[in-house]
């Protein structure tokens, strides 16, 4: 298949964390090691010139380097480059085999097609998790490859400070690193499936699999599928009333938005806050932000690295935003680069959706909601591990079927029961 390899990834991505080898100094996890064993393939691509590298790419490229590089300057080469190298490559090579693989919309509906029973498995997994207060998954992968320890992301805060419960319900986690990123994967898929025009089994699965979200109990899920029903509202209403449009909807948000800040005395993220599920953890991240913007102030270029950050005492070292996290980490450059490739991977799309009222133009509007999703998102939670992977496939995709182009037309195969699904 086409897609193997990204099937491959994901299937990484997927495996709890506690799965990984120790090699050299560095921990090798699943979906590390699943780019590692697809690296010879994707250079050779590369190298025979059967790889077209567009704008996006290139910013991809910029700031992977540049992550290498910031290490370097905080660390030292000896010990910096490697560390840099780790991680600039888990968004490298994850986004440089999927922008390859996946060529044509129809391959991206068989990669979903695949990845609908799996996911609605894990989300299963996670209902039972949350039902009976158990962590088993990430428990019983423990018990084969051992606890994880101190890791480039950090201590490990063991099972126990995981067990959150809320409502009755535990906090489920499934294989993913914590309960936040499993409700942002499962949040994400919504749009994907919905938007997909796929008929049938796959296009359920993948929609109820998207329910596992909820039984993480996190607000950033919460907010994910929020953000998926207004734009699939408003997409619907527009399609109906003639004076509505995007570029209406969006000066209306912004003029909602900056009401919202000038009005309240505390500020529109303080709103916000007051109807998260935890509100505590919401002026939590309020005071990440304070602290972790005077660090970027003061290492505008390189960052910090894994030093910790000027804060109070009771704070942890933990950075609960992407955009944030890789700024105090390695400098302004890599979070407005890669900020920058989302953003533009979105107006892409959505300059596709606006040519094309076809059904490729409508999983085009799915990718550019979850995306926005994982954008939006991205604010309040830091994508790391298996999530930083699946975070740069979305992007990868984006750019394929965006950057103001058309998406490469493949023949279809013979008539049969896949064919059917993807009518």
């Amino acid at each position: 298949l086409q897609v193997a390899p990204v099937a491959i990834l994901i299937i990484g991505l997927l495996l709890p964390v506690e799965v990984r080898v120790n090699l050299a100094g560095q921990t090798l996890y699943a979906y590390r090691i699943a780019w590692m064993l697809l690296a010879p393939w994707i250079a050779y691509q590369i190298l025979a010139g059967r790889f077209r590298f567009r704008l996006i790419d290139v910013i991809v490229g910029m700031a992977s380097l540049w992550i290498v590089i910031s290490f370097a300057a905080n660390e030292g080469a000896a010990k910096g480059v490697p560390a840099g190298l780790a991680l600039g490559l888990d968004v490298l090579m994850p986004y440089l085999i999927t922008r390859y693989a996946i060529r044509s919309l129809y391959d991206f509906r068989v990669l979903l097609i695949l990845l609908a029973p799996v996911a609605l498995g894990v989300a299963g997994l996670m209902v039972l998790e949350s039902v009976t207060q158990t962590r088993f998954v990430r428990i019983g992968a423990a018990s084969i490859f051992g606890s994880l320890g101190q890791a480039e992301y950090g201590a490990d805060v063991g099972q126990a400070k995981l067990g959150d419960v809320r409502y009755g319900l535990m906090r489920a986690t499934g294989p993913f690193s914590h309960p936040i990123l499993a409700g942002v994967f499962f949040a994400g898929l919504m749009p994907l499936y919905y938007f997909s025009q796929l008929r049938g089994w796959p296009r359920l699965l993948g929609l109820a699999s998207g329910l596992g979200a909820i039984f993480t109990l996190s607000s950033s899920a919460f907010l994910g599928i929020f953000i998926f029903v207004v734009l699939a509202v408003y997409d619907w209403l527009q399609k109906r009333v003639g004076f509505l449009n995007w570029p209406i909807f969006l000066a209306a948000t912004g003029a909602v938005l900056a009401a919202l800040q000038v009005v309240t005395k505390s500020g529109l993220i303080a709103v916000l806050i007051r109807y998260t599920v935890n509100p505590a953890t919401g002026y939590y991240r309020l005071l990440i932000w304070e602290y972790g913007s005077r660090s970027v102030a003061k290492h505008p270029w390189f960052g910090i690295g894994y030093e910790p950050f000027e804060k109070l005492k009771w704070m942890t070292d933990s950075i609960d935003t992407i955009w944030l996290a890789i700024a105090v980490r390695n400098g302004l450059p890599p979070a407005l680069l890669l900020g920058g490739a989302v953003v533009l991977a979105i107006v892409g799309l959505a300059l596709f959706v606006s040519r094309s009222a076809s059904s490729d133009g409508r999983l085009c509007m799915g990718i550019a909601i979850a995306l926005t999703i994982f954008f939006v998102l991205g604010f309040t939670v830091s994508f790391f591990g298996g999530m930083l992977i699946w975070f740069v496939i979305l992007v990868a995709v984006g750019t394929t079927f965006g950057q103001f182009g058309r998406p490469q037309v493949r023949r279809l195969p013979p008539p049969g029961m896949l064919q059917e699904r993807l009518r």
